[in-house]
């Protein structure tokens, strides 16, 4: 489809949902942080500590609110400090920047988590959970990180055919990387008439060719190092989704985690605005450089 998928080349119409934008906000509208976290469990004030440890362990739990009489969360113990007397002498306050609205966008979550392990969950005034980084594995987080790097990958071969019209990315990797692809291209086509040898290559050939790209690197701000290291975490994470690992943040530091979704997502940005821009200028004319056959 090429060109096509981006922008009518008669009206100049951007098409729904190619902007990072639109996939933005459907997970800001539409699915929140209510969809992801965990009742909280509780412990009553007056509990024994240590058989409310010994329960908690058994849960494999870390932490657990604690409610008084009404029933209502009037704070928090760590497992690990109920070692006498009563829950209620161990009782952690918990405090208005520990509790985020079971409204909040998971479009969000990854920078709440930037600086904490976990957050309370309210709805209204009352706290009903809570939710840890470990809720990033969920399926509805799952398919935004995954649909963002899959956007990321697409404009990656936009500006691939862009600043290398013709084909004449084939200099800038290996031959034998070549006729891998070539390979793959010929089990995939099939009747699929828009499928070109470019869909065929590696995200590291990707890599390889907008690495050696000046005026792709001078276009976004990138440095030639930098550049590199974000494709190599990109295809990480990219890759633990595609394969659905059980945990997709295990390879990865939590801070480079989010800073590396953090940078694609300004590019992402950044790439949507340079598209339409290099559409309206009619500087080169998109439709030949994005609809070329393998």
């Amino acid at each position: 489809m090429g060109y096509q998928l981006w922008l009518s080349s008669v009206t100049g119409y951007r098409r729904k949902g190619t902007r990072f934008s639109s996939l933005q906000k459907i997970f800001m509208d539409n699915v929140t942080v209510k969809d992801v976290y965990e009742p909280l469990l509780c412990c009553k004030e007056n509990d024994d500590a240590i058989q409310a440890q010994e329960a908690l362990k058994q849960r494999e739990f870390n932490i657990a609110g604690v409610i008084n009489e009404l029933g209502e969360v009037v704070g928090y113990v760590e497992t690990d400090t109920l070692v006498d007397n009563a829950v209620s002498t161990h009782t952690k306050k918990i405090t208005i920047d520990q509790v985020i609205s079971d409204s909040t966008p998971l479009a969000q979550l990854l920078k709440i988590f930037r600086e904490r392990d976990f957050a309370y969950v309210n709805h209204g005034s009352k706290i009903v959970g809570i939710i840890t980084k470990a809720d990033i594995n969920k399926p509805p987080v799952r398919v935004y990180l995954f649909g963002t790097l899959s956007l990321f990958e697409m404009h990656v071969n936009t500006w691939i055919k862009y600043f290398h019209p013709k084909n004449s990315w084939f200099i800038e990797i290996k031959t034998s990387r070549i006729d891998q692809a070539k390979e793959v291209y010929e089990k995939r086509k099939g009747k699929n008439q828009d499928l070109t040898l470019l869909d065929c290559i590696q995200l590291a050939d990707k890599r390889e060719i907008l690495s050696k790209s000046p005026d792709f690197l001078k276009q976004f701000d990138f440095e030639k190092k930098s550049f590199i290291e974000l494709l190599k975490s990109a295809e990480k994470i990219r890759n633990e989704l595609a394969h659905s690992q059980d945990s997709i943040i295990s390879n990865l530091e939590w801070t480079a985690f989010v800073d590396v979704l953090d940078h694609v997502e300004c590019f992402l940005l950044g790439s949507d605005n340079a598209v339409e821009k290099i559409a309206e200028d009619g500087s080169k004319d998109f439709e030949e450089y994005l609809t070329l056959p393998a």
